[in-house]
């Protein structure tokens, strides 16, 4: 049929082609057939010349007979159907149709869209203007029961009122008939049939009333007897799937989650639905488990409260100033003039620093890090890396000393520093740091029921920005060049001794052995400069009088990103060390990176205000989880105590990322809690793929096996990576001989490897390049810019055409 009436449109479009062509001939005997005709081939004579024939075409294309083209040729009323036409009016027009016995009036648009095909060629010829205007309109009413044909056959048997309810819903646009005709059968069902209902879900007190509707899309208008099928399939399957989800809940209370959330649950798909239960399930019995704890246990309740250091109001002493203001050697003059003190640090480095220098005043002090233990016989006073202060923070101290106390803000350690504060048994608790961590020590003070007094403290010797950046050349001797990673150091310093400099490093990934011998060659002058990360922000006593930054810009693990403000100060501020220079300077390799450290250096610090401190699990807090829950996974009991842990606002338990990542790796159910613990306490220096992380892992199975650990081969002769890898694994193996001795009997044997390493690590540092006069010139220019930002490339990058932030971009 389709096809059938396609032809006789195509023979209707030529037979008024050949009207309009014999007029156009016979009227103008100079016109001119085109040889080409397009679909709409009134089209091709519009313009010609007299313009009589284009309108003419347009009369003939939409089915006028001569006579009356010949008349609205010469008199065309612009208020009638074919007046508008001719004169181009853009106004819609309506027409009322007649919808299988239902009159609807609709807006068919444009005047102008009656002369596309699908409109011209469906309207009959005409033989006056009033029988095009009744054709036109017969022709729209055909359109449209053409396209509303599926309703046809149900309109016959529904009511007037039905009827009119479903063309209610055709939009009165006529652009718009077909998406109404595709929800045609749709709508016939929502108008005959009450397509919506409930159904009740019951067992015992759980109760589910669930709003239901037949969906679309049912292809044909349904019989009752269809319509009552569906719903009653609809509820056999709801009822199914409700036993399905009351089997999965076993002994747990779905009422518990509420009607809300229990009608979300149940109206996911069935695998969803039984994880969402059975995690479900598992966090009630969790809660329910904890509830005992917390009846039961006090130290799931209160953190800070349970501490002997609440027994006694104490005096926070808070030295608060820039670096280089004497606030460590005031803490330390108040520990020498006291019986029994302790200093906590964040290094080993500086904890080894401050015993020495308390024992140069004549008061013995013993050592005690997480690698060693230097302890001196009638010893009344410590000097301790802040994490071991477990240890000790049951005696009463006449002074306690926490160094760097802006680090209870840090992400990975922060815990540490806010366990030392709350804990330590003291009158007076003397702590330094800069001064924008005031508001988090006054709120955390408070937490205490103590007393803070903030003593503010002075730069000693002065500290500026240079006006003008300088060169690898122009860098004295006695400057520090600091850099932010370890193969730019390794490479500054190269390209230095190639200009004939001597050149001390220190980075992170050296001990503080290598680090304190480092710093004693720049110090006596056997190095002209020294080349390092940020690793001197902390912890080295280091007589520069310049420090100049390489960039401004430093990876983070995450992103490259610009340097913040404390960092700068922090850094900058090493240089001009009061009793070595009267004043110090701080300048940049390029002028752009120099006028970013003097914005940052010259701006304020924003303070540091925390509303929650940083706590983390005991061992014996885990150990009663694991036993309660029947639990063996360290790592879910630890994520257990932070969602369960009831320490208030103030105190939040974290697991760092670092931490759980480490974990994962050594989570052995078959081997003791407590033995796991003492490996994930342990310090893994160079990154979980590192050596001394894979030798962690096997000694971990070996110590559960009760055998005897031995000491790794030295190997001295290597490169250094291979040297710093080495002495990883031996600082892991001092590390636990501490806390495991009968394992790790070698202890005498590894602190003389790690001598020895560091001695080869020192040795491969201190080795020079010799000079070229080509490296000379090398060292002193080629100021070269980023081809992506512009901005000038930092000296060891201008052999690269991006910047290190453009190209991780552009990768």
């Amino acid at each position: 049929m389709r096809k059938a009436e396609a032809k006789h449109r195509h023979t209707h479009k030529l037979e008024r082609l050949q009207r309009f062509l014999d007029w156009a001939s016979e009227r103008h005997p100079d016109f001119v057939t085109k040889k080409n005709h397009q679909e709409k081939w009134f089209s091709t004579y519009l313009g010609h010349q007299p313009p009589e024939i284009g309108r003419a075409a347009r009369l003939f294309w939409l089915g006028l007979d001569e006579p009356t083209v010949e008349a609205n040729l010469e008199d065309a009323d612009p208020t009638h159907l074919i007046g508008r036409l001719l004169n181009r009016d853009v106004n819609d027009f309506s027409c009322t149709v007649d919808i299988f016995g239902i009159e609807k009036s609709l807006d068919c648009g444009p005047v102008q869209n009656l002369l596309e095909p699908e409109f011209a060629l469906r309207i009959d010829d005409s033989e006056s203007t009033q029988d095009f205007e009744r054709n036109a309109c017969a022709a729209v009413q055909a359109l449209v029961r053409d396209r509303l044909h599926v309703l046809e056959k149900p309109f016959t048997s529904l009511s007037e009122e039905h009827k009119a309810q479903c063309l209610e819903r055709l939009p009165v646009r006529l652009s718009r008939l077909d998406d109404f005709a595709a929800r045609a059968v749709d709508i016939v069902n929502e108008v005959k049939h009450e397509l919506r209902y409930v159904v009740e879900l019951r067992h015992g007190e759980v109760a589910l009333d669930m709003q239901r509707r037949i969906p679309g899309g049912q292809g044909h208008v349904l019989s009752e007897q269809e319509v009552a099928q569906l719903k009653d399939e609809d509820r056999q399957a709801m009822n199914a799937k409700f036993e399905m989800m009351i089997e999965e809940a076993q002994d747990f209370d779905l009422q518990l989650l509420g009607e809300k959330r229990l009608t979300e649950v149940f109206m996911m798909e069935p695998k969803k639905l039984r994880r969402t239960i059975r995690f479900a399930r598992e966090d009630n019995r969790e809660k329910m488990a904890f509830a005992v704890l917390l009846e039961n246990n006090p130290r799931f309740v209160h953190y800070h409260k349970l501490y002997a250091a609440r027994r006694i109001t104490r005096t926070w002493t808070a030295l608060l100033g820039p670096t280089n203001s004497g606030k460590t050697y005031q803490a330390i003059q108040a520990m020498t003039g006291v019986t029994h003190a302790i200093y906590l640090s964040p290094l080993r480095l500086m904890a080894l620093e401050n015993q020495e220098r308390i024992e140069s005043m004549g008061v013995p002090c013993s050592l005690v890090t997480g690698e060693e233990e230097i302890i001196r016989e009638g010893a009344t006073h410590y000097c301790c890396t802040v994490e071991e202060f477990a240890r000790f923070r049951h005696e009463s101290w006449d002074v306690v000393v926490i160094d760097e106390v802006q680090m209870m803000a840090d992400s990975q350690r922060g815990w540490a520093w806010v366990d030392a504060l709350v804990s330590a048994y003291t009158q007076d608790l003397i702590m330094t740091g800069p001064e924008l961590i005031q508001p988090s020590l006054k709120t955390l003070c408070d937490l205490c029921e103590d007393q803070l007094v903030v003593k503010r403290t002075k730069r000693l010797s002065p500290v500026d920005v240079a006006r003008r950046s300088t060169n690898l050349k122009q860098l004295d001797a006695g400057s520090m060049l600091v850099a932010f990673s370890r193969k730019t150091v390794l490479e500054l310093k190269a390209m230095l001794e190639m200009t004939g400099k001597s050149v001390s490093v220190v980075y992170g990934a050296l001990s503080p052995e290598v680090r304190r011998e480092q710093a004693r060659r720049f110090r006596e002058g056997e190095a002209d400069l020294m080349v390092a990360t940020d690793a001197v922000g902390m912890g080295l006593n280091l007589p520069a009088h310049t420090l100049c930054f390489y960039t401004d810009e430093k990876y983070d693990g995450i992103q490259n990103r610009q340097l913040k403000v404390q960092e700068v100060k922090q850094i900058g501020g090493r240089a001009g060390r009061f009793g070595h220079h009267d004043s110090g300077l701080i300048t940049a390799l390029d002028g752009q990176t120099l006028q970013s450290i003097k914005r940052l250096f010259h701006s304020a610090d924003l303070p540091v205000d925390l509303t929650q401190f940083q706590v983390r699990p005991s061992i014996e807090h885990l150990q009663a989880i694991s036993e309660l829950m029947n639990e063996p996974s360290l790592l879910r009991a630890w994520l257990t105590f932070n969602r369960n842990i009831n320490y208030g606002d103030e105190f939040i338990s974290i697991l760092p990322d670092e931490l759980a990542e480490w974990i994962k790796l050594i989570d052995d159910p078959t081997i003791d809690l407590p033995l796991r613990w003492i490996f994930a306490c342990t310090p893994i220096r160079g990154g979980l793929d590192s050596p001394a992380a894979v030798f962690a892992q096997q000694w971990l199975k070996k110590v559960a096996q009760d055998k005897e650990i031995p000491l790794p081969r030295l190997i001295i002769d290597a490169d250094l990576a291979t040297l710093e890898s080495s002495l990883h694994v031996i600082e892991t193996y001092l590390h636990l001989a501490r806390t495991l001795p009968a394992h790790f009997p070698a202890l005498e044997q590894a602190e003389e490897h790690r001598s020895l390493l560091n001695g080869a690590i020192t040795r491969e540092l201190s080795r020079q390049r010799k000079p070229r006069s080509s490296d000379r010139r090398r060292g002193s220019g080629d100021n070269r810019n980023c081809k992506g930002c512009g901005k000038a490339m930092p000296m060891a990058a201008r052999k690269f055409r991006l910047c290190q932030s453009c190209f991780r971009e552009q990768r």
